[in-house]
């Protein structure tokens, strides 16, 4: 009855065609195709996730004090097999499998912190087909931007109850946790969906391919159906400078999720070559970061990184104008760790302190921390003569190897000796959660919204944050304060609250230095000229759906020849 109006980033499109994608691998890598199909209850605006804006909901209400979120969905949307949509399919996602510890996939996230009050789930309830009521003991805010940043926060109930033992005694724990699993759920053919495109074919480890949704309940301002192309498809390919170069080529219509900023040059010249495509910049946006295991297993390496000169220390130790230079190519913005764009609590002043190269007071400050030469082969030592030395986990398959060996090389300019340990994603990541690795360097984990990845900056629940696990019993005072402005600034809806408790958290990460950034970079992306309506600004935070999820997808168009 009030489909979801679109206004088109540059003009009304035509219909027909397909937008070509890759990505190294399809269940790996089901990210990437969610963030393109993704739609929530609510959505970040477009294209630079400015606001919160209306989207399976059609509008929404506080009440009791913020205590109480009432989410009022849009009448008459489909599933694509011409099921009605209705509250039951959030309130199952919600409550049976995401809060149901023994019916969540493996391949589903924790929990987000925006779904808790306390450590305690936020409440949802059905009060009709099309009502939702969310409530909590403690004004629930932030949720609005949580449920915007979340991804996938339905299931089609008429499907998947039949697979669950709650609604069928036939059913097993088993069944619902492998087909609720995201690729299952998106890439099944036939698998009823309610985004643009539906699941049409899955070779796995080959190809996907997705077809219009006739049931879709967005439309342009002209009152066209979308989506304006036909179908999207997918090729898995590995390699990241075989994508590129498919980009290059004309066979690929996306290229920026897998590029690096040491494409760029490549990319700008192929550009002026033949004029096929157009190459942009997004940023600045965090770049690499460091974390130190706070909870090491070495217990020496634990009492080095709870020492704040230490980890004073080792950001001053590093060069980031010639990591500029070097791995970035001129588009880095060095900084520590703090809070960076786009988030609104942004400081330059933070964002600057301990990112200058001062190579002689970080020995210095090892000095003052007990960590000394005393057998003068330049490594400092721990107690008992043992060497100060480190292993920095990564991802082989990362851009990072460059950067990591110059953070290396800077680390033991100042008398510690570095070890590298390259592997495989599905090697390093169960380490960082597990806390099995001394020293994880990754993206720097959102700072756009650090309130939506509570777990990486707080004491939100067991064994968080990741790198510093015991943090509950064992965490400085600092922290368990951050932690606590954080949780007033989640469950306010006063601005003026929110905005206090923000700088008061960052603050103090930033004073405290518990892990080592390098600095915000800009990245590189472009898009093949036969498509419409492609916005040239954009955000490209994972928080507020990544890159390609803010270009609007569904109103995209090809270019009549």
């Amino acid at each position: 009855d009030n489909p979801r109006v679109i206004v088109p980033c540059k003009e009304t499109g035509s219909y027909g065609g397909e937008i070509r994608r890759a990505l190294p691998g399809d269940i790996v890598q089901i990210w990437a195709v969610m963030i393109a199909q993704h739609e929530g209850l609510f959505t970040f605006s477009h294209p630079y996730a400015n606001t919160v804006e209306p989207n399976l909901a059609e509008r929404w209400e506080f009440n009791d004090g913020g205590k109480q979120l009432l989410v009022h969905l849009r009448d008459g949307i489909y599933w694509s097999d011409g099921h009605p949509f209705t509250a039951d399919d959030v309130t199952f996602y919600y409550n049976d499998v995401m809060f149901d510890v023994d019916a969540r996939p493996t391949d589903r996230p924790p929990t987000p912190s925006s779904f808790l009050v306390d450590g305690k789930p936020i409440q949802l309830e059905k009060l009709d087909d099309l009502t939702l009521r969310f409530s909590s003991h403690k004004p629930v805010g932030r949720l609005l931007t949580g449920l915007a940043a979340h991804g996938t926060l339905v299931l089609p109930s008429h499907i998947f109850m039949n697979w669950h033992p709650r609604y069928n005694a036939e059913a097993s724990y088993e069944d619902i946790r492998q087909k609720a699993t995201m690729a299952y759920f998106m890439f099944t053919p036939g698998m009823p969906n309610i985004t643009a495109w539906i699941p049409k074919e899955w070779h796995r480890g080959e190809r996907l391919v997705f077809e219009r949704n006739p049931y879709y309940w967005k439309v342009d301002t002209a009152g066209q159906q979308l989506p304006y192309v036909d179908r999207t498809t997918w090729q898995v390919i590995p390699e990241k400078q075989v994508i590129l170069l498919k980009f290059l080529n004309g066979e690929i219509d996306l290229f920026g999720r897998y590029s690096q900023i040491d494409m760029l040059q490549t990319l700008k010249q192929a550009e002026a070559a033949t004029h096929k495509f157009t190459s942009y910049l997004w940023g600045p946006n965090p770049a690499q970061a460091f974390y130190l295991n706070w909870d090491a297993p070495n217990p020496y390496l634990r009492q080095a990184f709870r020492n704040r000169d230490v980890r004073i220390a080792l950001s001053l130790a590093i060069n980031r104008e010639e990591i500029n230079q070097l791995s970035y190519q001129g588009y880095l913005v060095a900084g520590g760790y703090s809070f960076y764009p786009p988030n609104p609590d942004f400081n330059e002043a933070s964002f600057a302190q301990f990112s200058e190269h001062d190579p002689e007071r970080a020995k210095q400050l090892l000095e003052r921390a007990g960590y000394k030469d005393t057998d003068g082969d330049r490594i400092r030592e721990f107690a008992e003569n043992l060497p100060f030395e480190i292993t920095i986990d990564m991802v082989s398959a990362g851009n990072s190897k460059d950067l990591v060996e110059l953070v290396a090389s800077y680390w033991e300019q100042i008398g510690i000796k570095v070890n590298v340990f390259a592997a495989l994603r599905d090697i390093i990541m169960p380490r960082r959660y597990s806390g099995e690795f001394e020293v994880h360097t990754f993206s720097f984990d959102v700072p756009g919204d650090p309130l939506f990845r509570r777990f990486a900056w707080a004491i939100d629940g067991p064994n968080q944050p990741y790198w510093h696990r015991n943090a509950a019993t064992e965490g400085p005072e600092w922290l368990h304060e951050a932690t606590r402005q954080f949780e007033r600034a989640a469950t306010t809806t006063d601005p003026v609250v929110i905005r206090e408790s923000m700088a008061i958290a960052r603050d103090l990460h930033t004073n405290n230095i518990p892990n080592i950034a390098i600095g915000a970079s800009y990245h590189a992306w472009g898009a093949n000229n036969r498509l419409g309506n492609i916005a040239e600004n954009v955000s490209g935070t994972e928080t507020n759906g990544g890159l390609f999820r803010l270009l609007s997808y569904e109103q995209i168009f090809i270019k009549q020849d």
